[in-house]
């Protein structure tokens, strides 16, 4: 592969851990892998991934599900308006365009 074409390494944790959503958490770990940077500032995003349903448990309530996109690998994009931020493209959903960058 050539030299600043690719993503740094995709962080992983160690150790297993549980997802956190509402004060709620999830009923098994998981160690989920997060896109890191590219080394020619382009971003960093996720190139094959899937859906997997995770199960959460309330301590004061019933439990519940919700679709988690699940990360197996990052490539650099060449379309990316400020490189290797996160927030960068969330005035294109108009639900967030109030916390837009």
């Amino acid at each position: 592969m050539v030299e600043g074409k690719k993503c740094l390494a995709v962080y992983q944790p160690e150790a297993p851990m549980n997802f956190t959503l509402a004060g709620c958490v999830s009923t098994r770990s998981y160690r989920p892998k997060y896109c890191g940077v590219c080394t020619d500032n382009r971003c960093c995003v996720p190139y094959k991934s899937k859906t997997i349903n995770v199960s959460f448990q309330c301590p004061d309530g019933p439990g519940f599900s919700r679709q988690v996109l699940w990360i197996n690998a990052c490539f650099c994009n060449l379309t990316c308006r400020n490189p290797n931020d996160i927030f960068a493209d969330l005035d294109s959903y108009p639900d967030f365009s109030e916390i837009a960058n």
